[in-house]
């Protein structure tokens, strides 16, 4: 299981992706601890499809086949230790990737009714600006996604749609909704 990921960065005429390991997830509402390696994280919220199906090189129009629920979840990034190895030339993978980074919601909607995509972000109580997607352009990234990552049963399709203006501090609580249905609380700590 993996989580691919459409980075932040990724523009409509060039998206960027990212994979990352099972052992980054947060599961069950618990909470996100700072690592003592960073004294920035920053964090990304959106959503994830959740994939039934294996896929590979899979076209825009077929990409709804291969998932039927959609969750929500919160992204950590250690932005110092980002800056750090962007500057050296390195991998940024240990400041995305680092174990515990993505909380993700259990519970999921079903993608069966859905008309659009209702998403509601606040952070200590305060609703932030959303962005999602329409669902063409999710199944482009998707598409785009599967020409590099082989999608298994299991994996999830992160999809940005709300970057946090500041730095999180502990503390900080996040509330996300999904159509009016609250789905992951996440307390910073």
């Amino acid at each position: 299981m993996k989580i691919i990921a459409l980075e932040q960065n990724g523009t409509p005429a060039e998206k960027s992706f990212a994979c990352y390991p099972d052992t980054t997830l947060i599961r069950d509402n618990e909470d996100f601890y700072v690592p003592n390696f960073s004294k920035n994280i920053v964090a990304c919220c959106g959503i994830y499809l959740l994939f039934n199906k294996i896929g590979k090189c899979i076209e825009p129009q077929f990409v709804s086949r291969y998932y039927s629920e959609i969750g929500v979840a919160i992204k950590f990034i250690a932005s110092d230790v980002y800056q750090n190895a962007v500057e050296r030339g390195c991998s940024t993978d240990m400041a995305k990737c680092f174990d515990l980074s993505h909380a993700v919601s259990n519970e999921k909607i079903s993608c069966d009714k859905l008309q659009n995509i209702n998403l509601a972000v606040s952070m200590n109580g305060t609703p932030l600006d959303v962005q999602v997607a329409s669902y063409q352009k999710i199944a482009e990234a998707v598409a785009e996604a599967t020409k590099y990552y082989t999608a298994k049963v299991g994996d999830l399709f992160f999809l940005p749609c709300v970057e946090v203006p500041t730095a999180v501090s502990i503390g900080d609580v996040f509330d996300v909704s999904l159509q009016n249905q609250q789905l992951l609380t996440c307390t910073i700590k």
